[in-house]
């Protein structure tokens, strides 16, 4: 029953601990210099471990490509970058292995080389340990077998050699030496037996520390309260290494590390995603907090329920982590907030709804959606497609989520940045072992990319780096100007099962809101 629960508990681990949620792979879409590419890292799971890293050039090819991994904190410098050999019969394609030796936040640099000249691209990614590799079955029997014989071996060479060591040639051993020698194979049978003993405890604990050591996403408490405008989301970060962060006697006596402190991404310290447990209501809210400690935000107007709470913050390393809670809207639903309204509009599958917003940027939905549903209208004639691929969607399979936006009367609608980007979409699976934010850069975090690209050697007094990234935070992070009515994310599913997709973006104002479904298949996923 213990063993059990252990699995249990290892499996549980590995499904709310990797990267966001269920979802390890990093992917970043831009440009390395005059080369757009896209990269997805496979991260191995354990540290020091081997990610593999494919990097896709659209366009002519260029002549070399590399990957280099380093650590946000490196001090003895990068080890030389890794030349990524192109992958035999999938154009543009290329892929490399790199260890990556030290958990916590680290970048992979790819560095492309070709007639365009050259250019290179810092994609942030998260090392962490967040499953235990299992031993093969055969190896293990194999092994066993091995160990049996050895320890058989033993035995009876030490009872060999008292017997007989000491007997000249050609002479038989007598009764008192065959007594010896039982007395030597019965000490050494229990000599060993302890060693074994002692040997398969310490690799017990060994096995235990590991899996203690394996990274837990901050702990949060979400709950509803009353504020004066109306209901109030509390979130709260009540992991005792985070609110003793700034006690270094604490840390210190219960071994604990230091986390970095908290800086925005796309302004914002938090970004919250309420997901009703049946997927069919949905809200993305930016918490407010001066302590890093307790968050609220103004609770929006959603059908009453338990609800999944996923909460993203970005640390100065540029290490990122997907809180994880959950939270019980109590019947009837919450009160509506009294903060203005400020226009935001959502559909589900075809039926429109809309709400009242407490922030600016705050936006949600709720409402059923049409499984067969690929195109959705929103409020004002807005019109989103899912420019869905013909043929099932494969789990490890690259399934770029690409979206046309368009006006009332069919033609492009003029979309604006939401928070610096053309877009955002979140993906979850229908049982919660998946959830992932996702921009049309990818998977990373834009301030994550800043930590690594503005920090300096100096950069030791925890606080000042995250200062320079906030004064420069939203004009870097922002895109260019959206000069195009398509967005898309780079994404592949990790796992068969059913998933809902919510797309949005920015238009006249209004935050617009649209989401589909989406039934993922077993498919051929690429090697780690």
């Amino acid at each position: 029953m213990k063993t059990a629960f252990r699995i249990f508990g290892v499996a549980l681990l590995y499904m709310i601990a990797a990267a966001h949620v269920g979802s390890p792979d990093t992917w970043f879409e831009g440009k390395a210099g005059a080369y757009p590419v896209t990269v997805q890292i496979m991260p191995a799971g354990v540290v020091p471990g081997v990610a593999r890293v494919f990097v896709r050039i659209a366009g002519d090819q260029p002549e070399r490509v590399t990957v280099q991994a380093n650590r946000f904190d490196a001090t003895g410098g990068a080890p030389p970058p890794e030349v990524a050999p192109r992958v035999e019969g999938e154009a543009g394609l290329f892929a490399g292995n790199l260890w990556i030796m030290t958990g916590g936040s680290n970048s992979v640099t790819v560095e492309v080389t070709g007639a365009r000249g050259r250019g290179s691209a810092v994609v942030p990614m998260v090392a962490s340990a967040t499953r235990r590799l299992e031993m093969d079955v055969p190896m293990g029997i194999g092994l066993a077998a091995m160990g049996i014989l050895l320890f058989a071996g033993l035995v009876t060479i030490m009872g060999a050699a008292v017997r007989e060591s000491t007997l000249p040639p050609g002479e038989a051993a007598g009764t008192a030496s065959h007594r010896r020698a039982r007395n030597a194979m019965l000490a050494t049978t229990v000599v060993a037996a302890a060693l074994v003993f002692g040997g398969w405890t310490w690799w017990n604990a060994e096995d235990e520390g590991f899996v203690d050591s394996m990274f837990k996403p901050l702990k949060s408490q979400a709950s509803v309260r009353t504020g004066p405008s109306g209901a109030v989301l509390h979130l709260a970060i009540v992991d005792s290494p985070w609110v003793m962060r700034g006690d270094s006697a604490w840390l210190s006596r219960n071994r604990a590390s230091a986390w970095t402190p908290l800086m925005q991404d796309h302004g914002k310290l938090m970004h919250l995603f309420l997901v009703r447990n049946d997927l069919s209501a949905f809200a993305h809210l930016h918490p407010s907090s001066v302590d890093s400690v307790s968050f609220l935000a103004d609770l929006p107007t959603l059908p009453a329920g338990q609800y999944r709470v996923f909460a993203d913050i970005v640390h100065e390393s540029g290490f990122t982590q997907t809180m994880v809670s959950s939270l019980n809207l109590p019947t009837p639903a919450a009160p509506i907030s009294k903060t203005a309204a400020t226009g935001v509009f959502g559909v589900a599958g075809g039926v429109a709804a809309s709400a009242s917003g407490a922030s600016q940027d705050d936006s949600w939905l709720a409402g059923p959606v049409d499984k067969q549903a690929t195109t959705a209208t929103l409020a004002g004639g807005i019109a989103v497609t899912w420019n869905r691929p013909p043929g099932p969607i494969l789990a490890g399979v690259p399934a770029p989520l690409q979206f046309t936006v368009t006006d009332r009367d069919g033609g492009p609608a003029q979309l604006e940045q939401y928070l610096g980007m053309p877009g955002h979409s979140v993906v979850a699976r229908d049982d919660g072992s998946v959830f992932v934010h996702l921009h049309p850069v990818g998977t990373i975090s834009m301030a994550s990319q800043m930590a690594f690209a503005m920090r300096e050697p100096g950069d030791t007094v925890r606080g000042r780096l995250g200062k320079r990234i906030a004064a420069a935070a939203m004009p870097d992070m922002a895109h260019d100007s959206v000069t195009s009515n398509i967005v898309s994310f780079p994404y592949a599913f990790p796992k068969p099962g059913n998933y809902r997709v919510w797309v949005q973006v920015k238009h006249q104002g209004a935050i617009l809101t649209a989401a589909f479904h989406a039934t993922v298949e077993d498919g051929a996923e690429r090697a780690r």
